[in-house]
C-alpha cells in the first residue's frame, strides 16, 4: 500500500496525527528531499528508513516502490512541503499503481494553493493553480496576456529572486485594476500577505516593502470588482449569495466597493434568479 503524506509548509506543528502515525507504522519512507523529510521525522521521533524520490530518479525509485508493494511492504510518500505530486514529482507514479491496480491513499494537509487562496481575499468560488510560472521572461508576457480575459483568481508559485520581474511584466501587460496578492511565508513567524491593485502592489516591490526572501504565491484576479467599474461583478458577488440573504450581502459588498446597498440588492437578484 502507499501512502502520499501531505507535509507542512513552513509550521511543523500543522503535521496531523494521522500522518505520524501512518509514518510511524509503514516499512519504508520515499522523500522528495531526504534532508527535509529527517527534520521533520526528528521533530516527532520518527525513526524510520528514507529514500530519495524525485525528478533524477523518479522512474528508478518509482520500480522500486511499485517492487515492495507488491511483496507486501507499505510506503510512505513525502514532498518537500505541502502535497506530494502537485508540482512535485510522483505523478508517473500514480498512473503506474492505477495502471497495475495498486492501492494508495492521501492523507490530506496543508496546502499552498488553498492558504493562500484563502488569505488573498480574492474571488475564491473558482480558481485556477498554474503552478510554477517559467523563467522566460516572453512566457511570462504571454501569460499575462491570457488573464486578461481570465474570470477567476489565477493561482502560481514564484521564486523569490524573480518576484519583481514577474510583476513588472504583469503590470505592463494588465489592467492598472487587476487585483493582486503576493502571499510570503505563509505558516511561518514571518508571513505576510500584501493586497491590492496589481500598481499598488508594484509600488510595494519597487520601493522594497516586500522581502524577497523566502516562499511565494501570487495570486491574480483580472476583475475590477474593488474598482470605480460601473458593472458589478458576478464572480465576485456571487459567493457571498452562498451564505447570506440579498439583503445582507448587499450591505457588506456595498462597504467594500464604490457601489450602493441598492444597486448591489438589485444585481445580486438578477444573479440569483
Amino acid at each position: 500500500m502507499l501512502y502520499i503524506i501531505c507535509t507542512p509548509i513552513g509550521n511543523l506543528n500543522d503535521f496531523s496525527l494521522r500522518s505520524i502515525n501512518t509514518l510511524n507504522e509503514v516499512d519504508i519512507i520515499f522523500a522528495e528531499d531526504t534532508r527535509v523529510a529527517s527534520k521533520l521525522l526528528q521533530y516527532f521521533d520518527i525513526q524510520k528508513k528514507t529514500k530519495p524520490f524525485h525528478e533524477h530518479n523518479e522512474v528508478k525509485a518509482s520500480d522500486e516502490i511499485i517492487k515492495l508493494i507488491k511483496s507486501g511492504g507499505t510506503v510512505a510518500l513525502l514532498s518537500d512541503a505541502g502535497a506530494p505530486i502537485i508540482s512535485d514529482p510522483g505523478y508517473p507514479l500514480i498512473q503506474r499503481c492505477i495502471k497495475e491496480g495498486i492501492y494508495f491513499t492521501v492523507l490530506p494537509g496543508p496546502s499552498a494553493v488553498i492558504n493562500a487562496v484563502i488569505l488573498s481575499g480574492l474571488p475564491s468560488d473558482k480558481f485556477l493553480f498554474n503552478g510554477f510560472l517559467p523563467k522566460q521572461t516572453e512566457a511570462k508576457r504571454k501569460i499575462a496576456l491570457k488573464l486578461q480575459n481570465s474570470d477567476l483568481t489565477n493561482i502560481f508559485f514564484e521564486s523569490a529572486k524573480r518576484i519583481s520581474k514577474t510583476i513588472s511584466i504583469f503590470s505592463e501587460v494588465l489592467r492598472p485594476d487587476t487585483q493582486l496578492a503576493i502571499c510570503r511565508e505563509m505558516t511561518k513567524e514571518f508571513e505576510s500577505v500584501y493586497r491590492g491593485t496589481i500598481d499598488e502592489v508594484f509600488t510595494l516591490v519597487k520601493n522594497n516593502e516586500i522581502k524577497l526572501l523566502g516562499e511565494f504565491v501570487i495570486l491574480v484576479y483580472p476583475g475590477s470588482y474593488l474598482s470605480t467599474s460601473s458593472n458589478l461583478d458576478e464572480n465576485f458577488c456571487r459567493p457571498f449569495l452562498n451564505y447570506l440573504s440579498p439583503t445582507d450581502a448587499s450591505k457588506l459588498i456595498a462597504k467594500i466597493t464604490s457601489f450602493s446597498k441598492q444597486e448591489v440588492y438589485k444585481f445580486l437578484l438578477e444573479i440569483s434568479k
